[in-house]
Order: structure tokens, then C-alpha cells, then sequence
């Protein structure tokens, strides 16, 4: 029974957030955006009312953005979770009888689900008022049952992002300790331990001598206060009892080419919270499954498991907690976890102000739509077009093109709304990402540059050459992108970029794109403007190198850099036979340039770097371009 839906409203930063979970879900975004928060959320909600349970809203949990806001001001924490059927009799009969009063079944779909609900209020005269609810496919409260039923099927554990080895591989802590104290020995093992062990420390004792003269000068504080009986001081070198001897064990490793055994707490940072990872895996499949009944369903959320990890170990673990037998919830601040996850699994937090959204890529779109014959005969003809008559519900897996938009409206002329409808349906759709564009996406977004999901904003290029110039610029003018959180991402050989452009729009990531001003220039421009945009707004987000054909080793020639470049071809053992006075000596000088873009860029820089070169040499093109990237990435927050 896998949780598939979650809405949480006011708690904390997350003011109003509806996202679909999946069997492998991945939060991303900066720190302090709600990731934690949404964990919290569900482990509120999912131990709510248990027993010996300490989680319960506190009064900073509540939504509060204004000086005099209180938790008794403040509209009431809303926390609603959605459990459904992947598939028709996913849900075996045993769950569906226990948990029968409560299961619902979409009366379109077939399907079964469960919803639950966690409301908190506060009042000044009884503080938190709490309620929880089972609901119906209106979402409305339906009768209750005793939760722990509930509760049989659906289990949660949190690991948070600090993590103490020493404290977690204690025999207080929830997992080790608890591990250690479940061991089960038999009686006559039990019985055959406690001798061997008292043999083995009288055999320690016997070693030195003196520790026996130790003993018996101890022994007098027992003569001093007078004991009656046979009380005698006595040295213990190691436990005697099999559970004592158990809560003192410790996790030792051996490092490579090495004869011994270190504790846990010597290794370095990465080890002990990579063991502490593992550590919370056995403690659930090893000691807690066996419990369980055999629907239910672990959801282990994980905070930064990358946490001291060098990045093969980060892709490692990545594949290892992907293949658990577990529905996983995990955030992560790593390029490099990301790499091995798939676009559709990610979900980016962003903090806008006092609240967060969640964005996330959408394969499909969905409209209500009035039925009639035209329509289903249109989608019979159009294989990413699906309607279902039953509850009036449009579903398009694709772009919708200016011909099918044409088409569909003409059946509704005379009905504003659904008109309306769809239009939002085209524009929601035209930032549909093909599988074909997000193949290459994942290639380059993930396993090359898994950090531009984390960016605040996207400078566009076309090639590796206009990269190294532009950063380069950007230092000169102490516009530091870093700092501002602007990722430069040469497209050109990593997918279109309508495809970046695309995906950008998706996470809500403002983006620039610079472009030659020739051929392939006005094609990039023309693909970006075909996602839906008018020629002004094309104009403003892609800015073409002045002049008509234009690349950009032209168009530093023509703006102060042709000296820097005649230096570095008579460095390169270079010989040009043309004058600079002759006809096509820049077509000469140009032909040398464009036979290793990238070297050049680099000479040109190393040279500009010894000359002292200052944000005068900056062409105005790029430093107004690469501050008016600036400026909308700092608005956009």
C-alpha cells in the first residue's frame, strides 16, 4: 500500500503544496526551501496519536510570515495523504477485509485508495486542537477506525541529516541499542557463555599478579563500612553476563592493507554515515519486517544520505537505495545522487518569500472537458490524446500543436469555459519535454552537470568556446555568478535548446540565452520561439550577437580583440599570408580561429590575464547581457 499523493498546507514554509509520490521520490533545492519540513509532515501524520509517540505541531510549525502573527491568528495546519492501487487488485483480500471501512474505489479507474487527513488549529484557550479523518473520493470525512489498523500497513522511518555515530551505535540508541537488546540466546547457551566468560577474566586476572593485590586493598573499604556476610571486592576484567557483554559491542572496521580493527568512530566522517545508513536498513528488514504483516508497506525518508560521501560512493548509495524493497522519500543537496535518478523522480523545492512550491516535470495534461462525438472521434485519431466520458477528463501526453488547439476549440465555440479550458491545456503543454529530449537531458543535466538543477539561473550558449568567454567576462565585470547561483550551460552538443529551455520553465529557473547571429544562431532562436513565444518576448529571453552572421570569434576580431589574436597565431608558429590592409585577411585570420575554438579561447584568456585586461576590454553586448542575467535571477527570488 504505497503512498501516492501528498497536500500540506501551512505548515511551516509550505503554505499550499500538492505533488505525487512515487516508488523512489527525490526532493532537491537550496537549503532551507521545505524539504525537511514535507518530511516532517508525514512523520507527523503517520504517528499521530501513537502511542509513546513525541511528535506532536508545535507552535513554529504553524504558517506564520508577519510581525504579529501566532499560531492562534494563523490559518490551521491542513496534512492530507493518499494511498492507491498502482494497478486493478494490487491490494490483496486480507487488506482489503481488515481495512474495509475506510477503502475507496474510484468509480472511474477501478482502482482502491485510502485517504487520510491531519488537521491542527490553535486556540488561545485549549491550544492545539487536533483531528485526523479517513476521507472519500470528495474528500470528505468518512467513518473512522482505530488507527493502529491503519497503522499495520503503512510504516514510516525518518533518518535526518545529523547523524552521530557515536550516539547511533550506542546502546541507547533506537537502532544498534535497540538490535542489541532483541538478541535472543537460549538458556543453556546463556548458561554455557557466563561460565566461559568467568573463566576467560579469571584467566585475564591470573596475568598480573598485582591486579589481585589491587583487589584486596579494595576490599578493605568493604571491611571499614562493616558488611555482614560475604560481600568481597572483586575485579571484573569484561562482562560476565551475556547481555552486559552485548551492550558494550561496537562496530569495527579494517582498513585497507591493515591487520586492525578500528572503531567506527575513528574512520573518517564518510564511513560512519555511510554505516549509520546501512545501519538503519538492517534495523528495518532485519528486526522489523518479521513483524510486519505481509502488505505492509515501509517508506523510509532519508535526509542527505550523500552526507561526507566522495561522489562514486554518492552514485553507489544512490543505486543501492533505489533497489530496497521500500518506498522511498529521500533529500539530497548532491549533482552527483542525481545522476542516477530519473527526471520524473525529482521533485524541486523553491522558496518564494516566505512560502515554498514544489515543481516537478508533468508527462501529461488534464482538462474537464463536455463530451461529444467529434471529441472522441479526435482522440481516437490521435494516439497522445485519451477522454473519459465518465467523468468528463481530457488527458494529453504531448504538446499540443497550433492545429490541434484549432481543431478542439472549433467544437466549443459557444461555450466560453471550456474554451478557456483549453487554452490553459495548450499552455501548460508547451513546455512538454519528448522522451527523445530528456534521453539527452539525462545524459548531460544529470550526468554531466547534475549541478544546473541546483542553479538559481541558466546562462545559455551554444559552445564550449562561448563558455570560457563568457565566465571569463562575467569575473572582469565582478559579476559573480557563482555567488548568485548562475549556472553557464552550453547546449550545443548536450541536446536543442528548446529542450533546456523547456526544462528550465518546468523548475521555474530564469534563463538567458546568447547565440551567434548566423545560421545556426537563427535556428536555436527560431526553436525557442516555436515553444510558444511572441517575437518580443523571443526577443528578450535570446539575444543574437550584433551584426548579421556573426559567430563569436567574428565578433571579438571586430570588437579590440585582434591584436590579442595575432599575438597568439604568431605564438602557435602560424604564418598568415595576407596583410591586415589586404582583402580577406579576417576571413584568413578567422579560417585559423575556427579550426580550434577552444584552444584560441584559452590563449586569449591567459593572454588577457598577463596584460592586467580590466572590465573596460568586456564588449558592451556581453556585460549588459550577463547583469541582465543577474538582475532577473536575483528578482526571481
Amino acid at each position: 500500500m504505497k503512498l501516492r499523493h501528498v497536500i500540506v498546507k501551512n505548515f511551516r514554509s509550505l503554505k499550499n503544496i500538492d505533488l505525487p509520490i512515487d516508488d523512489n521520490t527525490i526532493l532537491i533545492g537550496e537549503n532551507n526551501s521545505g524539504k525537511t519540513a514535507l518530511l516532517e509532515a508525514l512523520r507527523i501524520a503517520l504517528s499521530w496519536g501513537q502511542r509513546g509517540s513525541r511528535y506532536q505541531f508545535k507552535e513554529y510549525d504553524y504558517h506564520m510570515n508577519k510581525k504579529n502573527d501566532d499560531p492562534s491568528t494563523c490559518d490551521g495546519i491542513h496534512l492530507e495523504l493518499w494511498f492507491k492501487e498502482d494497478f486493478d487488485n494490487e491490494w490483496p483480500a486480507s487488506l482489503l477485509a481488515d481495512l474495509d471501512s475506510i477503502i475507496q474505489t474510484d468509480p472511474v479507474s477501478g482502482l482502491n485508495f485510502i485517504g487520510f487527513r491531519v488537521t491542527s488549529s490553535f486556540d488561545e484557550n485549549l491550544n492545539e486542537i487536533t483531528e485526523w479523518n479517513f476521507l472519500n473520493l470528495d474528500r470528505d470525512p468518512i467513518k473512522n477506525i482505530e488507527l493502529n489498523r491503519f497503522r499495520k500497513y503503512v510504516r514510516l522511518f525518518y533518518l535526518s541529516s545529523l547523524r552521530d555515530s557515536k550516539y547511533e551505535f550506542s546502546p541507547s540508541s533506537k537502532f544498534w541499542g535497540s538490535m542489541l537488546k532483541d538478541i535472543k540466546i537460549s538458556k543453556s547457551d546463556k548458561e554455557s557463555l557466563i561460565e566461559e566468560l568467568s573463566k576467560l577474566n579469571e584467566s585475564i586476572l591470573d596475568g598480573d599478579p598485582r591486579l589481585k593485590e589491587i583487589a584486596e586493598r579494595l576490599n578493605k573499604s568493604v571491611e571499614i563500612m562493616g558488611s555482614i556476610g560475604d560481600e568481597k571486592t572483586s575485579i571484573r576484567a569484561l562482562p560476565l553476563k551475556p547481555w552486559d557483554l552485548l551492550s558494550k559491542s561496537e562496530l569495527v572496521i579494517k582498513p585497507r592493507d591493515n591487520e586492525i580493527d578500528f572503531p567506527i568512530n575513528l574512520h573518517g566522517q564518510g564511513v560512519q554515515s555511510l554505516s549509520i545508513l546501512f545501519l538503519f536498513q538492517a534495523y528495518i528488514d532485519i528486526f522489523l519486517k518479521p513483524t510486519f504483516e505481509d502488505e505492509t508497506e515501509a517508506i523510509l525518508a532519508l535526509e542527505e544520505p550523500e552526507s561526507h560521501l566522495h561522489p562514486q560512493a554518492t552514485r553507489s548509495i544512490a543505486k543501492n537505495l533505489y533497489n530496497l524493497d521500500s518506498q522511498t522519500l529521500i533529500s539530497t543537496h548532491s549533482p552527483y545522487f542525481i545522476q542516477e535518478i530519473p527526471f520524473e523522480d525529482i521533485r524541486m523545492f523553491r522558496r518564494t518569500g516566505p512560502s515554498s512550491k514544489v515543481l516537478y516535470l508533468k508527462r501529461s495534461f488534464i482538462a474537464k472537458i463536455p463530451q461529444s462525438q467529434k471529441l472522441d472521434n479526435y482522440c481516437q485519431s490521435k494516439l497522445h490524446y485519451e477522454y473519459e466520458p465518465s467523468n468528463s477528463t481530457l488527458t494529453l501526453k504531448e504538446k499540443m500543436t497550433d492545429d490541434e488547439y484549432k481543431s478542439l476549440i472549433k467544437e466549443y465555440l459557444k461555450d466560453d469555459t471550456t474554451c478557456k479550458r483549453i487554452l490553459k491545456l495548450k499552455n501548460e503543454s508547451k513546455f512538454h519535454i519528448t522522451d527523445n529530449d530528456l534521453a539527452k537531458l539525462d545524459t548531460f543535466a544529470k550526468r554531466i552537470r547534475g549541478e544546473i538543477l541546483f542553479a538559481r539561473g541558466w546562462l545559455l550558449c551554444e559552445g564550449q568556446s562561448d563558455y570560457l568567454i563568457i565566465r571569463y567576462f562575467a569575473d572582469l565585470i565582478k559579476e559573480q555568478l557563482d555567488i548568485k547561483g548562475i549556472t553557464i550551460i552550453d547546449f550545443q552538443n548536450n541536446g536543442s535548446p528548446n529542450a533546456f529551455v523547456s526544462l528550465a520553465n518546468n523548475f521555474e529557473i530564469p534563463w538567458l540565452m546568447i547565440c551567434d547571429s548566423d545560421e545556426a544562431g537563427n535556428n536555436y532562436k527560431k526553436k525557442v520561439k516555436n515553444l510558444g513565444y511572441s517575437e518580443t518576448e523571443t526577443d528578450d529571453l535570446v539575444k543574437q550577437l550584433p551584426g548579421d552572421g556573426n559567430d563569436l570569434e567574428k565578433f571579438l576580431l571586430e570588437n579590440g580583440f585582434l591584436d590579442y589574436y595575432l599575438e597568439i597565431i604568431d605564438e602557435n608558429g602560424k604564418t598568415l599570408e595576407k596583410n591586415e590592409t589586404d582583402e580577406g585577411f579576417e576571413d584568413e585570420v578567422l579560417k585559423i580561429l575556427r579550426g580550434n575554438k577552444i584552444q584560441y579561447a584559452i590563449q586569449l584568456i591567459e593572454k588577457l590575464e598577463k596584460s592586467d585586461a580590466d572590465e573596460t576590454i568586456v564588449p558592451k553586448f556581453f556585460s549588459d547581457n550577463i547583469k541582465l542575467m543577474s538582475e532577473r535571477t536575483v528578482n526571481n527570488e
